[in-house]
């Protein structure tokens, strides 16, 4: 039976293959994929692809920064995602989280927490947010009533995942400290919930040629 670092392999060969395949599929489908789209897709691509690498070459030392890139990246292009296919967002508010993730990334890269006393509390927030734009969108179906079914299966996803991602950043110390088997498999569940995502967020954007967006 494999271990759950091999399984933790496999996944993460699965992600990055699912990510170029999703790729090819955006580039085929040029005309009707948004420039949004396309960015997030690729930066996306990018960072899971150098994780994959760095692993592969067993140095663990830039993990710290991919995943401080990856935090503010996602959380700038999934706020315009939600401002052009979910609902408007007001400049304000937008500009408002742009500065933070500007902000949330200096602080993450200059001062560097200790690898193996790692907490992520400063990525908590980020992950709220994330949330609370799938809640909003939660709430205009339950007053509207009408949804887009490719829009409301990507907004379950963004909900489960970022809300494991907020799990994990509040007890990762005390299951280190308490429960450390139980590491393993919460960290293979965010990995499935994240390849959902990305599925889930390709078929949004071979969709959109068919789709009434803002």
């Amino acid at each position: 039976m494999p271990t759950y670092n091999e399984l933790s392999f496999y996944l993460q060969f699965t992600i990055n293959l699912t990510l170029l395949i999703g790729f090819g599929l955006f580039l085929k489908h040029r005309k009707q994929v948004q420039t949004l789209l396309l960015v997030f897709l690729l930066g996306e691509l990018t960072l899971e692809f150098s994780d994959l690498i760095f692993r592969l070459m067993k140095i663990n030392t830039v993990n710290f920064y991919i995943y401080s890139i990856s935090q503010c990246f996602g959380l700038l292009m999934i706020t315009g995602i939600y401002n052009v296919y979910f609902y408007r967002i007001s400049p304000t508010v937008r500009g408002l989280i742009c500065s933070f993730a500007g902000v949330s990334l200096l602080i993450n890269i200059i001062y560097k927490q200790d690898v193996e006393s790692v907490t992520f509390y400063s990525n908590i927030i980020t992950n709220i947010l994330i949330c609370g734009f799938a809640g909003v969108y939660f709430l205009h179906i339950l007053r509207d009533s009408r949804t887009d079914k490719t829009l409301f299966i990507l907004n379950i996803f963004i909900f489960l995942f970022f809300s494991i991602e907020s799990i994990i950043s509040t007890t990762f110390n005390f299951l280190i400290n308490n429960h450390l088997e139980w590491v393993a498999p919460v960290w293979l569940f965010r990995g499935v919930l994240l390849w959902s995502f990305y599925i889930a967020f390709i078929n949004l954007g071979c969709r959109t040629g068919k789709m009434k967006v803002w």
